[in-house]
């Protein structure tokens, strides 16, 4: 007996009988169907609960009229970020958009290889689901919502050394959405307790025009170790990578608005 592929389809508004229609839709291309309505407050961090639950399913459908609320695209962003360092960048996200198709080019980094679906939602799905194939970035980067412990960004190389690692961020116009915290250890773990070498606080640099406070370590980082660092409130862009010793080193940079 085959298995059916799972989806998790998330309303970005209450609409009881457009999720039955959906939900419908998408089971009579023989997928498995879970449906939720998405939460977007910050305190709460419910987009972590979906991140986790997006690790064990083959495609995500995003539904929903209204996707200019900054609140609302940072939410969607972290969770984003979150699946694509479990299943890499080519991980099936569909939008299916009431009204006009929203640009991806102008949605949070994580979705510019998503596809907006007006018709045939569930053929599309099953397609993209068929054909996924898992490809991973040259980094490690993924948020953790971790409660009263607030919000972490981990990072790292895959395979590769760093030689140290940075990390910036900032919102237009706010001073929060910046880091206040950093440690280093295992991958895929806070830890507890760690030593950083040479650490910098601080530091100010401007990324896609908003301006950024960095911290940074010069801990040599591997595939199983991480940087860790505290932000304030999700941040509308940062940037990350090995610590930059010169101007023209590389940093990756992620606009989570």
């Amino acid at each position: 007996m085959t298995t059916k592929k799972r989806v998790l389809l998330s309303m970005l508004e209450e609409n009881e009988e457009l999720a039955r229609l959906l939900n419908h839709e998408l089971s009579k291309s023989g997928l498995d169907v879970q449906t939720h309505f998405w939460d977007a407050n910050p305190d709460r961090m419910t987009w972590a609960s979906a991140a986790r639950e997006l690790t064990s399913v083959h495609a995500w459908v995003i539904v929903g009229h209204d996707f200019s609320s900054k609140i609302l695209r940072r939410s969607l962003a972290l969770c984003a970020l979150s699946v694509l360092a479990d299943r890499g960048s080519t991980f099936p996200i569909l939008i299916s958009a009431e009204g006009s198709d929203p640009d991806v080019s102008t949605l949070p980094t994580p979705f510019h290889e998503a596809v907006c679906v007006k018709n045939s939602l569930g053929a599309k799905c099953d397609v993209l689901t068929d054909t996924y194939q898992q490809i991973r970035p040259a980094y490690r980067l993924k948020p953790h919502g971790l409660g009263k412990l607030g919000l972490w960004f981990e990072m790292g190389p895959i395979d590769a050394f760093w030689q140290g690692a940075f990390f910036a961020s900032g919102i237009l116009g706010d001073t929060n959405g910046i880091p206040l915290a950093h440690e280093a250890g295992i991958a895929g773990t806070l830890p507890e307790h760690s030593t950083l070498q040479d650490p910098v606080e601080g530091m100010k640099r401007t990324v896609h025009g908003i301006p950024c406070t960095g911290f940074g370590i010069h801990n040599t980082l591997n595939s199983s170790t991480s940087y860790y660092v505290k932000v304030s409130a999700c941040p509308d862009v940062l940037s990350f990578g090995a610590f930059p010793e010169t101007d023209e080193a590389t940093l990756y940079t992620i606009d989570l608005v």
